[in-house]
């Protein structure tokens, strides 16, 4: 089974490219609805797409209770040159996927990812 992941708009195309050059299956929110969407409406497309988020957005860290409890998020906490945080993320992707089998928010920054 692929894993699905949907770009929020705020994370760096070279992400988007290095993880599917790895063989994830990545969309961005332009590619599967509408530039602008709300986070509520990421998050409801996410479960029906059955993907999990990525973005760097914080607000995605504190959803009202009933969204929490249906998606996953990879909340990136990084900064710097797009070329490295694609490589940091695809060096710590899956370190990530195994926190989300029991967690739905994680948070990637310099040190790994981690639970929220």
């Amino acid at each position: 089974m692929t894993l699905k992941f949907i770009a929020d708009e705020n994370i760096p195309f070279q992400v988007v490219k290095v993880l599917r050059e790895a063989g994830y299956e990545v969309a961005t929110v332009g590619e599967a609805a509408h530039p602008g969407m709300k986070n509520d409406g990421l998050a409801k497309l996410s479960i029906q797409l059955k993907t999990i988020i990525l973005t760097r957005d914080a607000d995605f860290t504190h959803l009202r209770r009933s969204l929490m409890r249906k998606i996953k998020v990879v909340y990136i906490r990084l900064h710097g040159d797009p070329h490295s945080i694609a490589q940091h993320v695809l060096n710590n992707i899956q370190g990530c996927i195994n926190i989300l089998r029991d967690h739905n928010v994680v948070m990637l920054d310099q040190k790994g990812c981690h639970k929220l």
